[in-house]
């Protein structure tokens, strides 16, 4: 956490990251906000496949939704390959977000897009069909 005070992020989110404990990772990024655009392509591979983890589970889903806005919007604004995410983090995030906007509901605060419309954004963006999702 001394890192995140100095404003190093990739540096504290390689650290937290290399502990294994997905407590400090999820205080880390509520605490940080989203940093998707201040990350190396590595840690960001990372964060986003603990992301993609996090979905199936409600508690957690306002953390994530927050994350994969901002990641929406880099992609969105910069286009697919900003951040070089690999094809296997893409597929489990975006499943798992689908699988998230076929069986829950968005809380209610919730200010930006849509969990159908990120999955749309993203899905768009990546040439990826959601049909292949569909069981």
């Amino acid at each position: 956490m001394d890192a995140l005070h100095v404003g190093d992020m990739d540096i504290a989110y390689a650290k937290v990251l290399s502990t294994g404990d997905d407590l400090l990772l999820m205080k880390l990024m509520e605490r940080s906000g989203p940093t998707v655009d201040q990350l190396s392509n590595e840690i960001t591979d990372e964060v986003l496949h603990f992301i993609a983890q996090c979905l199936v589970e409600q508690n957690l889903f306002d953390l994530c939704l927050s994350w994969i806005q901002q990641l929406a919007d880099l992609v969105m604004e910069n286009g697919p390959n900003i951040l070089g995410i690999p094809a296997k983090i893409m597929n489990e995030l975006l499943l798992n977000l689908n699988e998230y906007f076929l069986t829950m509901v968005a809380p209610e605060d919730w200010e930006g897009a849509t969990p159908d419309q990120l999955l749309d954004q993203l899905a768009s963006a990546w040439g990826i069909d959601l049909h292949h999702f569909e069981k």
